[in-house]
């Protein structure tokens, strides 16, 4: 019993002689030292600067800093502002960098990061911040476009690309006939051949892949459509209209109309029509006769909604069915009818193997061969649909792309990234794939 007791005692010795230390230890963490104190500042910010106001500055009293974290704008200036500060106390010895003493209303700059020092009313506390005004570096309007891979297959400078069960997969069409197919499953970093595919015996417009009720279809040469539910065990459809081009599926109108493949077929007597494709039992619905002047081949489209909801498809470039260079911008909302868009001539080349899309609310147009077979490497840009056009601001040009490209494939992906695939430039293959953006559509919200 005294035994225990005496080890008691010796361990409540020890616990009492080590205290202090443990004390001090803890003291040198203590709250008051490294989170709060009378010389702290309770607030930071640019109350009475127009356009900034807004921003809201942390206080971290921990580490000492006073930081913005949604920067200010592109070019902001702030190599002369003055700061609303507001101390828990002070006396009045307020300094930044350590020599210039600081009183309210001075105006500083922050272009490059301060410090500041104040010291409480009572003379015992000290505090000491770095200060960092935060703003974007990058033009939020410029375009951002650069090389993902330089492995893309360059079977052809046609191609395809699609997403399909969350895996990009890249598609050809050899002269030779049938389709070859890629498979990219690290974010087209590297690509694998894909199994080959059964049931196309015929040469394939590989542009008029498309996916209609869950069913992907295609057009061949010979005017038969092939679907398949797999994009590996294709059949040709049962029936026997004769397509000239299949352009894409056309969402229906809630209530008013069913989703279908809109395109160009041929009637008994070889006269082209306007057409509509609701399923195998539906068959073909024609429309309005072809003008002379409308792209049968080589086009660019694109689809999308009105500001009421309205889905259309759009066309531009491409060439007619007397082989001439197309240069006029055509559109659609039931695929029956089609109309010209421009009421005058547009402000862009005729070309073929273009590329056209919607990005940030506004209509896209780039690359293809002019009539000298010449590569055009200049963005157009239209905002209202198609209508007129004009070269895209210089801040949004793929510049980046040497010599520009044509029969590239441009996938818009969740309205943030531009992709660009393969293609050709002169007499060239391109292997590349680029990925590109707007810088501000990756901010927050955007």
């Amino acid at each position: 019993m005294n035994k225990l007791l005496y080890s008691i005692g010796k361990k409540v010795c020890l616990l009492v002689l080590l205290s202090p230390v443990l004390l001090g230890v803890s003291s040198c963490h203590s709250f008051e030292d490294q989170s709060f104190s009378l010389a702290n500042v309770q607030h930071f910010g640019f109350d009475s600067v127009p356009g900034i106001t807004r921003y809201v500055f942390y206080v971290d009293n921990f580490a000492g800093l006073i930081y913005n974290n949604d920067s200010l704008p592109y070019q902001t200036r702030i190599d002369s502002l003055v700061p609303s500060i507001v101390f828990f106390s002070s006396n009045g010895n307020v300094f930044i960098n350590d020599t210039m003493l600081w009183k309210p209303g001075d105006v500083l700059d922050f272009s490059r990061p301060l410090s500041l020092t104040n010291t409480s009313d009572d003379g015992k506390h000290q505090k000491k911040y770095r200060i960092r005004v935060n703003t974007h570096q990058i033009n939020p309007d410029s375009m951002v476009m650069n090389v993902l891979s330089s492995r893309f297959p360059t079977i052809a400078a046609r191609n395809k690309t699609i997403l399909y069960n969350g895996l990009f997969k890249a598609f050809f069409a050899p002269d030779t006939g049938s389709i070859i197919s890629y498979t990219s499953t690290d974010q087209c970093l590297t690509w694998s051949a894909d199994a080959p595919v059964s049931g196309l015996n015929d040469t394939i417009f590989i542009q008029s892949l498309t996916e209609f009720k869950g069913q992907y279809y295609l057009l061949g040469k010979q005017g038969r459509l092939y679907y398949s539910g797999d994009l590996n065990q294709w059949s040709g459809s049962a029936d026997s209209t004769k397509v000239v081009s299949l352009f894409a599926k056309l969402e229906g109108r809630k209530f008013l109309s069913e989703d279908a493949l809109v395109g160009i077929v041929a009637d008994n007597n070889g006269d082209l029509h306007f057409a509509r494709f609701e399923g195998e039992s539906e068959g073909w619905e024609c429309g309005t006769a072809v003008p002379e002047n409308f792209p049968l081949c080589e086009y660019a489209l694109t689809k999308y909604k009105t500001v009421t909801d309205v889905p259309y498809i759009s066309l531009l470039g491409g060439k007619n069915a007397s082989g001439a260079l197309n240069g006029d911008s055509w559109s659609t909302m039931d695929g029956l009818y089609w109309i010209k868009v421009n009421t005058k001539p547009l402000h862009i080349e005729p070309r073929q193997g273009a590329s056209l899309f919607h990005y940030d609310d506004k209509m896209f147009y780039y690359g293809g061969l002019d009539s000298r077979g010449l590569c055009d490497n200049t963005l157009y840009v239209s905002g209202n649909n198609g209508v007129t056009w004009s070269a895209a601001d210089t801040l949004l040009q793929f510049y980046s792309i040497d010599g520009g490209l044509a029969y590239q494939d441009i996938f818009v992906e969740e309205g943030k990234y531009i992709w660009i695939f393969g293609g050709e430039s002169g007499s060239n293959i391109s292997n590349k794939v680029w990925k590109g953006n707007i810088h501000r559509k990756l901010f927050p919200g955007k």
